[in-house]
Formats: C-alpha cells, sequence, structure tokens
C-alpha cells in the first residue's frame, strides 16, 4: 500500500508541475482528484479480504458473533445461579418460568392456580426455584440454591 501511495504522489506531481508552469490551474486540480481518487481506490481494494465469496463469509462471521453472544449470556446465567437469593428471582427464576411456561402451554395471567399445579407435578421440590410468584422480597442476600438445582432443573426442561 506504501508503494501505491508513493506511486500515487509520485504520477500527481509529475502531471501536476507542467500544468501548473503553463497556467492551466482548473486542469491540474481535476488531474490531482482523478489521480486521488485512483490511488484510494487501489488502497480500499487491497485492504478489502481474499475470500471472494462474501457472502459465506458474512455468513460465519454472523454465526460466530451469535455464538459468542450465547456463551457470554449462559456464563452470565450460570454465574446468577451462584449468587444471592435475589440474584436468582431477579435473573433465573423469570428465564425458568418463561420457559416452562411456554413448553407447557401455560398462561401466567390465565390461572396461576394451573400454572402452580402443573409446575408442583412436573419440578416436585424444584418448582420453589422455579415459581414466578415465589419472588422472596425479604433477605435477598442469602444464598441462592446453585449450579445443582440449576442443571436439574434445566434437565427437567429438557424432558418436556
Amino acid at each position: 500500500m506504501l508503494a501505491v501511495a508513493v506511486i500515487g504522489v509520485g504520477v500527481v506531481l509529475a502531471v501536476e508541475v507542467p500544468l501548473v508552469a503553463a497556467g492551466r490551474y482548473g486542469a491540474a486540480v481535476l488531474i490531482a482528484g482523478a489521480v486521488t481518487a485512483l490511488v484510494l481506490f487501489e488502497i480500499r481494494r487491497r485492504m478489502a479480504p481474499a475470500d471472494v465469496d462474501g457472502d459465506t463469509s458474512g455468513l460465519e462471521a454472523e454465526r460466530a458473533e451469535a455464538t459468542a453472544r450465547w456463551m457470554a449470556r449462559t456464563e452470565s446465567l450460570i454465574s446468577w445461579a451462584d449468587g444471592t437469593r435475589g440474584d436468582w428471582d431477579h435473573h433465573l427464576r423469570p428465564l425458568l418460568a418463561r420457559e416452562f411456561q411456554q413448553s407447557t402451554g401455560q398462561r401466567q395471567g390465565l390461572d396461576p392456580a394451573d400454572t402452580a399445579a402443573a409446575g408442583e407435578v412436573f419440578f416436585g421440590d424444584l418448582w420453589r426455584w422455579v415459581d414466578p410468584d415465589g419472588v422472596q422480597r425479604v433477605d435477598r442476600t442469602e444464598p441462592g440454591p446453585g449450579r445443582d438445582v440449576l442443571d436439574r432443573i434445566l434437565q427437567r426442561l429438557e424432558q418436556l
């Protein structure tokens, strides 16, 4: 790229000096602009990725980015499982309850008693960690249930 820039400057000087000496300032500006545009175009072309099939690389880049976002989100959710009860209630409980309701077709607003009954049947003693109405408003600093409980809940959700 440096060679392209040096050649471009050389061409501009070689053409501009005689034109300016002859008093043809308009032509000098026009040619300088054209040569500069060609040099910039060539530099940009050389900086472009070597891959000719841009759609494939774009699709692969999108997939890699989506995977990276998913990994970061998953790691974040797992870290909330080891946090406090307040962390669990704020970050994990809504997500787990929503997954359960979507998987079973339950709607929280229609009949909470039906949702609670289905949750107790399906999750058993784990329902207290998934129940959307089980948010504890007092002493939110006590330890959360941890990764073991999260893993058991996710295994049960996979069975749906």
